[in-house]
């Protein structure tokens, strides 16, 4: 008697339990064959008819286990900071490493060919205007390269402009004018002028590959968020139950079943 009272409260509380929603509305069942619970720790649904054709209820729990790892957090931590989100997760150090040590890698690559391209802007304006007799102020980089392909300016007004009436004309003011020594001289100045580019050029493609490192340590971050993530077991995880009214007579009876999937 005792068994099958114990029994008919367990039923009862389960299905009391499942009237309530997680918002606090009452759920309504569509009808009486069976009803289910969408809220965690566990969750009810029909499971059809059992052997004495009667309606049987399951379970599962799925509560989130300790120990669990946002995947976005671990994309905005190797967003700010590319190994970052590997170190949340708790991941390889040897995988940190090597994304810290590639954004200080490329973070110096940038800083330093930036400092070096400078150093050779310097330079080129210098010998030019040692060279050539340029007059720095108010020269933007166009009339710069200029100097680079005409031996005077006279020379560019009178060539450049035949190939294309969109270049500026240099007014014939000694401020616009310039006139190399030689050919030698004026080769010199470009060969500076192009190391100065590349020192520029290379230090875009280090930003590049700082955008490239972030983006690779937001993948593998988010990957290993997920992998870590399902690698948790709590007790909970994998438990489902199975509520079977079991008819006798005129009396209430039930059995319930537990368990595991691996």
């Amino acid at each position: 008697m005792f068994n099958k009272t114990a029994c008919l409260a367990l039923l009862l509380l389960m299905i009391s339990s499942s009237a309530f929603c997680s918002d606090g509305s009452v759920f309504v069942p569509p009808d009486n064959n069976y009803f289910f619970v969408s809220q965690e720790p566990f969750q009810l649904a029909q499971a059809g008819k059992d052997e004495w054709g009667t309606s049987s209820q399951t379970g599962s729990f799925s509560d989130r286990p300790a120990g669990h790892k946002s995947p976005g957090r671990a994309i905005l931590y190797s967003l700010l900071l590319p190994g970052l989100g590997e170190v949340y997760i708790g991941d390889s150090r040897t995988k940190a490493t090597i994304f810290f040590t590639t954004e200080i890698g490329v973070w110096s690559t940038v800083l330093f060919s930036r400092q070096l391209g400078g150093w050779k802007k310097d330079d080129y304006r210098q010998y030019a205007i040692a060279n050539a007799g340029v007059d720095p102020t108010g020269k933007d980089d166009a009339f710069w390269d200029m100097v680079g392909f005409h031996n005077s300016r006279d020379d560019y007004n009178k060539e450049s402009r035949v190939y294309s009436r969109d270049n500026p004309f240099y007014p014939e003011t000694p401020e616009w004018d310039w006139q190399w020594m030689s050919d030698e001289t004026r080769e010199a100045y470009r060969d500076i002028k192009n190391d100065s580019k590349s020192y520029y050029r290379v230090a875009n493609f280090a930003l590049a590959g700082a955008a490239l490192n972030r983006a690779v340590s937001m993948f593998f971050a988010w990957r290993s968020a997920k992998g870590h993530n399902r690698s948790l077991v709590d007790e909970f995880s994998g438990l489902n139950f199975r509520v079977v009214p079991m008819p006798n007579g005129s009396s209430a009876e039930c059995r319930i079943e537990f368990s595991r999937s691996f």
